[in-house]
């Protein structure tokens, strides 16, 4: 069996988004601690934050004489979650050169995910995240070319060399030595760039609200604490202003979804609502569609030449799986409502697409066997309150129908 987590290529360094990922989230946890000191504490704290990310000063390294970036650094010392200062840093480092070093579009795209990161999602924070993607996927693809040229490669005949800026002479280290490995980095850098328009479309027509984190705040607290200082009482959030931000939160996710860099995110934000009434069946079906996004980024890898990837395969599906299977405990095949169409008819297709993919997931017979009735008692529910899930119905039958003819070969 696979391992519990998956695991990034080491050969292919800069396209690892899951490590990507996790360096965000450490970035969100110490600006989390910078925050929760005091004024007297920042000045007299002692050492200084070692992460140069919580201020944006990695950024103002490579652009030491811009006046505006120093500007707003120090205005991020003072409150590193602001996510308009750290919008106009990206913004003034991007303008400040036509050319950046790889490092700093890395920086870039890092911190224009931030504020994604500490649940303030708008389409702006989201159009700059997609830029600053494309353009470091643009780069690391167009470096690698440079650099496959220079060392006149036997498999560059393999490579599209359609996207290369000729008159960029600069063959930057991008700390990827083999030949094969920088082919790998381009085929999935290129398969991304091609997906950044229909997303960036999306969240331009889909993306009709916006989000803040202290939205997401007041949401996740218990009670509202009143602001009458003689009262001491509590009182509770108002629901329909509860809804509100709940519906806002999963037009979010649905955004985060479809970029692996704001995996990490996405599923942040769907267990923050879940933590809100642990019966609610929408942030379990939230985190089985990021991890079911995933798992077709995994896909795509294995596509584009990354071997390494098929070990991912099952322990990103199990993930999916476990996400799934914990909504289902909370909804009724007897007794199924419109409400929990989501849950059973999406777990259906999980099953038929693990049946589809079984020899990457690595079932037993007897596994996909199971796991395959399962999807289908889920949709036979379903089918009870929506006729129009008979075809998928119909296709985990057939699934059935070849398990139990490969089984009855075995006997």
């Amino acid at each position: 069996m696979a391992s519990k987590e998956p695991i990034e290529n080491p050969n292919t360094p800069n396209i690892n988004f899951i490590g990507f990922q996790k360096q965000l989230r450490e970035i969100i946890k110490d600006i989390k601690q910078s925050n929760k000191k005091t004024g007297i504490n920042k000045i007299f704290g002692g050492k200084k934050q070692v992460n140069p990310h919580v201020d944006g000063r990695i950024l103002g390294n490579d652009v030491p004489n811009n006046k505006e970036v120093s500007k707003l650094i120090k205005q991020l010392d003072s409150d590193p979650t602001d996510p308009l200062v750290r919008l106009r840093l990206v913004n003034a480092v991007m303008a400040d050169r036509k050319v950046h070093h790889l490092q700093t579009h890395l920086n870039m795209m890092l911190q224009a995910s931030i504020p994604i990161y500490l649940s303030d999602i708008t389409t702006t924070f989201l159009q700059l995240v997609m830029h600053t993607y494309r353009t470091y996927l643009e780069r690391l693809a167009n470096i690698h070319k440079h650099n496959m040229m220079a060392i006149r490669s036997e498999v560059l005949k393999n490579v599209n060399m359609s996207g290369i800026d000729l008159e960029d002479e600069d063959t930057e280290d991008s700390h990827v030595k083999d030949t094969e490995s920088m082919k790998t980095e381009i085929q999935i850098a290129e398969a991304l760039i091609d997906n950044c328009e229909t997303i960036i479309q999306r969240v331009k027509t889909k993306m009709t609200s916006t989000l803040s984190h202290e939205e997401i705040e007041e949401l996740t607290s218990k009670e509202k604490v009143s602001s009458s200082f003689f009262s001491g009482k509590s009182e509770k959030a108002n629901p329909n202003k509860q809804n509100m931000i709940i519906n806002k939160a999963v037009q979010a996710i649905e955004m985060l979804k479809q970029i692996p860099l704001l995996h990490g995110a996405g599923l942040d934000l769907a267990q923050q609502l879940g933590r809100i009434d642990n019966k609610l069946t929408y942030p379990l079906v939230m985190e089985g569609r990021i991890q079911m996004q995933a798992l077709k980024y995994q896909y795509l890898r294995i596509e584009s030449g990354d071997r390494s990837a098929r070990e991912n395969m099952a322990p990103v599906y199990n993930l999916a799986v476990v996400a799934y299977r914990k909504a289902l405990k909370l909804t009724s095949k007897t007794t199924p409502k419109k409400s929990d169409l989501p849950v059973l008819t999406e777990f259906g297709n999980l099953t038929h697409y693990g049946f589809i993919h079984r020899d990457l997931m690595r079932f037993t017979e007897e596994g996909v066997m199971n796991l395959v009735k399962l999807g289908k008692d889920s949709v036979d529910a379903a089918v009870t309150v929506d006729e129009s899930f008979v075809p998928l119905q119909k296709r985990l039958e057939s699934s059935l129908a070849q398990l139990n003819k490969v089984e009855g070969e075995h006997t």
